[in-house]
């Protein structure tokens, strides 16, 4: 694709206002990718049309939930502000109670988004149900991190409500008003044969099946295991989530890796709270994921706890603030990763990479400010193939979602 002086034009006078061209490592890797989707129950005596209104409102504040992908060079990309770039579906309603509902038959009802030239970013699907209403989010990666969305998500619940909200940081918002999609210059949203190879190999891959199981664990579990590490070696002062991540490792990466000599555990690193210029309420993607290369012998060798040790060694590395002012800086559209830094980031490979994340504050509405008694979070995804998605039901019980293209 090559720009004419009107395109470009058009590109520098709206940029910062209404377009915010996409970081490097956005560009390289959401395109064509997976969306992080929700799926979550309200049961409270609310009607469809306030729940409706309220997330409206809260679009209209967290405005980059409301734009589209547009093509402004050859495999660079940018998000427009729109005024139709959520999509807003409510379904008809369903005779029957959230502990009845199959998740499964509902997960298939979502609007589910994709992450290409002219499609909406965000889709909210709302259904009734007899005790309350259940609500699925898919969300693009190349709007904002699980992070970014959990701070959405408190905001609707806020607002809701009818209480305060946080206003989310300035530092990446749009500055100028939407315009309406249909008006947009079609040489900025191409169709998926006109872009790379790359990102239409990666719209192909989305179609894999994938298989998941579910394991839950006590705190008795980690307690045993942490007082086991002590014993093993004093220095093993390790978390939770790194002794979970180990034993999952050791336990199932003959199934989700089958076929590879080699895995790369990579874990995602937040960096609001780390590098002082990003706001703590920054909507976009301030992660970076730190990974730690095993070969399949070293698993199957090594306990749980040199394992878990090898992974917080790196975490502490990634969290390092000197490193991360060497790899990223924050520009007037927002967080950027300097362009060297990707030939030396490794991209997710499907044949070697599992992705660990620990959202157990994520699924947990009183950690969010929330009461309780709003609802509960039924499911939520993860946007790769091969991945441990670490939660927290109500009762404390921390469980993982195993997801892999080859069955268990």
């Amino acid at each position: 694709m090559k720009n004419n002086k009107k395109h470009i034009a058009y590109l520098e006078e709206n940029y910062g206002k209404n377009i915010l061209p996409l970081s490097i490592v956005e560009n390289d890797r959401f395109p064509g990718g997976e969306p992080v989707e929700i799926l979550f129950f309200y049961k409270k005596d609310t009607s469809v049309m306030k729940l409706k209104e309220s997330l409206l409102k809260t679009i209209e504040h967290y405005n980059l939930f409301s734009s589209r992908l547009i093509m402004i060079d050859s495999n660079k990309f940018a998000l427009q502000y729109c005024i139709d770039g959520a999509v807003i579906n409510v379904l008809p309603s369903i005779n029957s109670t959230s502990n009845n509902i199959n998740i499964e038959d509902v997960k298939k009802m979502m609007v589910h988004v994709k992450t290409l030239p002219s499609e909406p970013l965000f889709a909210v699907t709302g259904i009734p149900i007899k005790d309350g209403v259940l609500g699925g989010i898919s969300c693009s990666h190349t709007v904002a991190d699980g992070i970014s969305l959990m701070l959405f998500l408190f905001s609707w619940g806020r607002i809701i409500e009818g209480k305060d909200f946080p206003l989310p940081s300035k530092q990446r918002l749009f500055k100028g008003s939407p315009v309406s999609f249909d008006k947009i210059d079609k040489a900025f949203i191409p169709p998926l044969s006109e872009l790379s190879d790359k990102i239409q190999n990666r719209v192909k891959s989305d179609n894999i099946k994938t298989y998941t199981r579910r394991e839950y664990f006590s705190d008795e579990f980690f307690n045993e295991h942490k007082n086991k590490a002590k014993l093993e070696n004093a220095k093993y002062i390790i978390s939770n989530n790194q002794i979970l991540t180990s034993y999952l490792l050791k336990k199932y990466h003959n199934y989700i890796m089958p076929y590879s000599d080699r895995i790369r555990l990579k874990i995602p690193v937040n960096f609001r709270g780390i590098r002082p210029d990003i706001d703590s309420s920054y909507i976009g993607n301030v992660v970076i994921d730190s990974f730690t290369e095993f070969t399949k012998d070293e698993i199957d060798e090594m306990s749980i706890y040199q394992i878990a040790y090898r992974l917080k060694e790196s975490l502490l590395n990634t969290r390092n603030e000197n490193y991360i002012k060497e790899i990223t800086y924050l520009s007037k559209y927002g967080m950027e990763f300097k362009s060297e830094m990707i030939k030396n980031y490794p991209s997710y490979n499907v044949d070697t990479d599992i992705v660990s994340s620990n959202l157990t504050h994520f699924n947990n509405l009183e950690s969010l400010g929330l009461s309780s008694d709003i609802g509960s979070i039924e499911h939520m995804s993860s946007t790769v193939q091969t991945s441990f998605i670490i939660l927290k039901e109500k009762s404390g019980t921390i469980f993982v979602e195993i997801k892999s293209r080859y069955q268990f």
